[in-house]
């Protein structure tokens, strides 16, 4: 299967790009080669390749699978479909695919590169079967999500509070955020659980309604707390409203985002905007659900930040291509306040990824998280401080107020990290120690955003005290962070007492901190520190 004569340059050029790993590059060459030439597999299988190294499993899936449809015999296709699979926790279809991939190999008088390859596959399907077994064995509880009762969740007790909120104007309380978020959260939940299905002469006929996945993706991006499962066979319904609704628009449930920039202009040009537009909606709106389970449940970050990334590459895309189409026409996907929502999710799981794999070198760039930030911070700065209306509260907190004061905690994260890898790598003190007050500053301009009734506003100011300590404060600087914690760790327990951040630890720090802050009054009382004395770590500690 050698490539047209016009498709050799452009081939080569992205081989060598690929061989120095400059996969962005090296897609374009290939991409370039294919619209010369689209039916040659080693093309669709080389720029799968590079989705693979720039870590975009969909597009990595659908060019894979489109040179195995072109030559069934070629194993590095079924090789690179199974690598896909993987990256998106498909794992019973890696398991599948592998053995395709072995049994395209010839069965004897292998060459040497033939011969490892054979090994390499041998050994990643004996990867992928390990994989499947463990996922088997694991079962989800109705519990592991929600391990306290209804009545002591945060959305049930925001929701009395809200009551009151309202007429005395009060709209900075993160009841409006969560309870706003849990009522669509569970009317998603709940028009899934309506829909029925009966047996047809083929599968299966669904009866529903559609919308569930948009109310649901709409709770879980005003805020991602609400995420809840209180029935065992969630992911089955779930996995079921999706295959009904897809069916019903015509999304792209298993497409990449190459194939929607691919294909919706075409619907579009032989169709309208009431049957692309709820395609786009579903297809969007599925990935940021599958994306945060995958996060979540399956601990798989990769795969989260491929599904965000490819969430967000199409709604740039559309709204440069369709910039003077109306929202009413294209979505409110495309609405900023709806990106900026899914920015944050990826933001929060590229955090993830660098603590998992934390150090200058890592795959997860400190640098990309600080872009992040800054970002949002210069596409909020001309938003307005409060909601023009009460009953707007809790729309403005979850998509201005809170993507705001996480950008400043992303930006605290970012100097906190530089610190460490600074002084792990010896760097001079006076640089550090600026990194480390640059990230209390931000932890502190995080925290006065977040309302001092959320969980957040104690816990951002723990990580401020953190790096304080650290930058070398004094007992009286300190003692002025700890106590602004003391005063609102009271306020956090009328709605947030049972949340699932408490059940996993947050009341531990945040009584270590109090503990502390109480070793440091008492130094002072006892004359063991001055008000200007640089309070050493571990001060206090038994």
């Amino acid at each position: 299967m050698p490539a047209s004569s016009e498709a050799l340059r452009p081939k080569a050029e992205g081989n060598e790009l690929f061989i120095k790993k400059d996969f962005s590059a090296a897609y374009k060459k290939y991409t370039q080669a294919i619209g010369l030439d689209g039916s040659n597999a080693i093309l669709y299988s080389n720029r799968a390749a590079c989705s693979l190294g720039r870590g975009r499993y969909l597009d990595a899936q659908t060019d894979a699978q489109r040179a195995t449809e072109l030559d069934a015999s070629y194993a590095k296709a079924w090789a690179r479909l199974a690598a896909a699979c993987v990256g998106l926790d498909q794992v019973e279809q890696a398991v599948t695919t592998w053995k395709r991939a072995l049994d395209a190999l010839p069965s004897k008088n292998l060459t040497a590169t033939e011969q490892k390859q054979k090994e390499q596959y041998t050994s990643e399907l004996r990867a992928a079967t390990a994989r499947l077994q463990d996922t088997k064995s694991r079962t989800l509880r109705p519990t592991q999500l929600a391990p306290v009762g209804e009545e002591d969740q945060p959305w049930t007790r925001a929701y009395v509070i809200v009551k009151g909120l309202m007429p005395s104007n009060t709209w900075n309380s993160s009841a409006w955020v969560i309870a706003c978020a849990h009522l669509d959260w569970r009317t998603g939940v709940e028009m899934m659980n309506q829909l029925k299905k009966s047996p047809a002469s083929v599968g299966v006929n669904y009866f529903g309604r559609r919308g569930a996945i948009e109310r649901m993706s709409n709770g879980l991006l005003a805020d991602p707390r609400v995420f809840s499962i209180t029935q065992s066979d969630f992911f089955d319904k779930y996995n079921e409203q999706v295959m009904f609704e897809s069916k019903s628009v015509g999304a792209w449930p298993h497409g990449s985002s190459r194939t929607v920039i691919e294909e919706a202009p075409q619907r579009l040009a032989i169709g309208s905007w009431n049957a692309v537009r709820p395609a786009l909606s579903l297809t969007i709106r599925g990935w940021v659900l599958r994306a945060f389970a995958h996060n979540l449940i399956l601990n798989s970050v990769e795969a989260a930040l491929d599904l965000y990334s490819a969430a967000l590459e199409v709604l740039h895309w559309g709204n440069e291509v369709w910039k003077d189409a109306s929202f009413e026409d294209k979505g409110a996907i495309f609405q900023d306040t709806f990106i900026r929502g899914i920015k944050c999710l990826r933001l929060n799981a590229f955090m993830e990824a660098y603590l998992a794999h934390r150090g200058p070198t890592s795959k997860y760039p400190l640098s990309e998280i600080l872009a992040g930030a800054e970002d949002l911070i210069n596409e909020l700065a001309s938003e307005p401080e409060a909601p023009s209306d009460v009953q707007e509260s809790g729309f403005y907190l979850s998509f201005v107020r809170y993507p705001l004061a996480q950008a400043h905690s992303l930006r605290g994260f970012y100097h906190q990290h530089t610190a460490r890898n600074a002084r792990h790598a010896g760097r001079p003190a006076s640089e550090v120690a600026e990194h480390w007050r640059l990230a209390t500053h931000s932890y502190i301009l995080s925290a006065e955003l977040y309302p001092v009734d959320d969980e957040k506003h104690p816990v951002t100011l723990h990580w401020a005290v953190q790096c304080f300590l650290e930058a070398g404060a004094s007992a009286q600087e300190l003692i002025a962070l700890l106590n602004r914690m003391h005063d609102v760790i009271p306020a956090i327990k009328h709605i947030w007492e049972f949340s699932a951040d408490s059940v996993a630890g947050r009341n531990v720090v945040l009584k270590e901190d109090i503990l502390f802050r109480d070793s440091i009054l008492k130094g002072l009382a006892e004359g063991k520190l001055a008000p200007d004395s640089v309070v050493p770590r571990g001060f206090g500690a038994p």
